[in-house]
């Protein structure tokens, strides 16, 4: 009976705290419309999922990488560079194809080469995107210097100025759509539980003849395509290429995955939960926004969230543990 009890505890305590999530996201929303009534008007609350565009597809695929165990910091200057190769061929050629097939292809490519190293190494992935993420960095400078690219084709802007029925943003429609093939690929696939296993143990799945490489190879080559389309849609909605772009996207990346519920340790994810947390750092975004808050205090907003939900994800991990061990005992 006592296993029994214990076998339909365990998804309730996923619900319960995607519950809370939703609770917070609703008390923020409250709260930031009783200090700012203009929040609770309907523009300004779908303006919310405008500007978590580039932020949420980007984050979707750092779950996956999150669940391995692994870390991706390199995300935020691979949006960086990316925009930058678009801006140069575009302004070189003038041809907008060309502009974001050659985007695309630089940040792939520099996914893959994230994913060679760590498949292929037994480097970190922390210290290797870390070396990455600097040199992502350095070749954006390198190619633009100081120098901003704009003058887009208003054609090219549309892709993310357009609201749906007058007044839903079509970046959240992108984020939905990735959204619920996410879900589906990691709940249904067995991408999503060899995912999880890698996290857990990478060896059981290995003696099980499982290319666990070929996985890891994937997730981030898959994130660095992710970090592509948010370009695209960052720069459609900015108009604007420059070297600063993309600066402060690795926190608020990583902060909407672990806060909803994906274990930095690695084994435990829920893209669900991603969805939820990249709602919430929108909702803070604009609200500050609002309330005149300078992006100072938001990025220690984000850092005291990422510090909560970790002490949050290790006390959670020791409990558990400890109810395994009474158990066998």
């Amino acid at each position: 009976m006592a296993k029994q009890n214990v076998k339909r505890k365990r998804p309730l305590i996923g619900m319960s705290y995607q519950g809370a999530l939703l609770a917070l996201l609703v008390f923020l929303i409250v709260l930031f419309g009783l200090l700012e009534p203009v929040f609770f008007h309907p523009n300004v609350l779908f303006n919310v999922t405008a500007i978590i565009g580039e932020i949420g597809i980007m984050a979707l695929a750092m779950t996956f990488i999150i669940t391995t165990g692994g870390i991706d910091l390199s995300v935020g200057y691979i949006l960086q560079l990316s925009a930058i190769v678009f801006g140069s061929v575009y302004g070189s050629s003038h041809s907008l194809a060309q502009a974001i097939a050659a985007a695309m292809l630089c940040a792939t490519a520099c996914g893959f080469l994230n994913g060679i190293i760590i498949s292929k190494t037994k480097i970190p992935p922390l210290v290797t995107t870390l070396a990455t993420m600097n040199l992502y960095r350095g070749l954006s400078m390198i190619v633009a210097g100081s120098q901003t690219y704009s003058g887009f084709p208003e054609g090219f802007k549309q892709i993310s100025t357009i609201n749906l029925f007058g007044i839903v943003p079509i970046q959240f429609t992108y984020f939905l759509v990735l959204f619920l093939a996410f879900a589906l690929f990691y709940s249904k696939g067995t991408l999503g539980r060899n995912l999880k296993g890698i996290g857990f143990n990478e060896q059981v799945l290995v003696f099980s003849g499982i290319n666990t490489k070929r996985s890891l190879l994937f997730i981030y080559t898959l994130c660095g395509f992710m970090c592509g389309l948010g370009a695209l849609i960052y720069l459609g909605r900015l108009s604007a290429a420059t070297t600063s772009m993309g600066n402060d996207l690795n926190l608020q990346v990583i902060t909407a995955v672990v806060l909803g519920g994906t274990s930095i340790m690695g084994g435990i994810g829920s893209v669900a939960g991603t969805f939820i947390g990249v709602l919430i750092i929108g909702v803070l975004r604009k609200g500050f926004t609002l309330l005149n808050f300078s992006g100072n205090i938001f990025n220690f907003t984000l850092g005291v969230i990422l510090i909560i939900a970790l002490v949050a994800f290790a006390l959670l991990e020791e409990r558990k543990r400890t109810s395994q061990r009474r158990l066998k005992g």
